[in-house]
């Protein structure tokens, strides 16, 4: 069946639910240690195929036949492909807290640094979060270019590059977020491993 005939609701329907069960079943293997790293990667090629396919999904039907410029379209293929892989990324995070949580000796501040233990939830949080926000800035960019259509110019080439320098700062900040969040949560739970005999606590700028 041809990509230009999934135009049905119900196909995207199933793709995100698709996507919504494999995440799932990732994050409860790897919360409980029983994945090795041929099922991480197996469990991340699924998630990545299925949301590109439902990016092409509720792009088809989005799509306006009628429009010089296919805005609605554009719009469904960038939420369709972008949102799967970031909120996969952050149902991920919230696994990854609990498993620290769990064992707080996975994370450890030791001399004003924080050690990180190896993690196949770790490694499928960075690859999701940074395929998604990647793609959403294109797809933004891309978005910005059907909306702009036939005017030039420095300024709406620069709100064509905006979304996409949105989206790499996203990406270098959003790992920082992260182990700010998961290091306040330990703290607050009095969990925290603190290595450093000059100070018990540490703060993450």
């Amino acid at each position: 069946m041809a990509i230009e005939t999934w135009d049905s609701p119900y196909i995207v329907i199933w793709l995100c639910l698709g996507v919504l069960v494999t995440v799932l079943t990732y994050g409860v293997r790897g919360y409980s240690d029983k994945i090795n790293g041929v099922g991480a990667v197996v469990y991340g090629l699924l998630i990545m195929i299925l949301s590109a396919l439902d990016g092409a999904a509720l792009g088809q039907t989005m799509y306006d036949k009628t429009a010089k410029y296919d805005v609605w379209g554009s719009l469904g293929t960038m939420l369709g492909l972008s949102g799967p892989l970031i909120v996969s990324g952050l149902i991920l995070i919230v696994f990854y807290r609990c498993r620290v949580v769990k064992h707080p000796g996975e994370l450890i501040v030791r001399d004003n640094d924080l050690e990180v233990g190896e993690s196949y939830l770790l490694s499928g949080i960075t690859w999701f979060m940074f395929l998604g926000l990647l793609s959403a800035g294109i797809g933004t960019g891309n978005l910005v270019v059907e909306i702009v259509g036939d005017r030039k110019g420095a300024i709406y080439a620069l709100y064509m590059f905006m979304p996409f320098a949105i989206a790499i700062w996203l990406i270098a900040k959003y790992r920082k977020w992260m182990f700010k969040y998961i290091v306040w949560v330990l703290r607050r739970k009095g969990l925290l491993q603190v290595e450093d005999d000059e100070s018990k606590s540490k703060d993450i700028d």
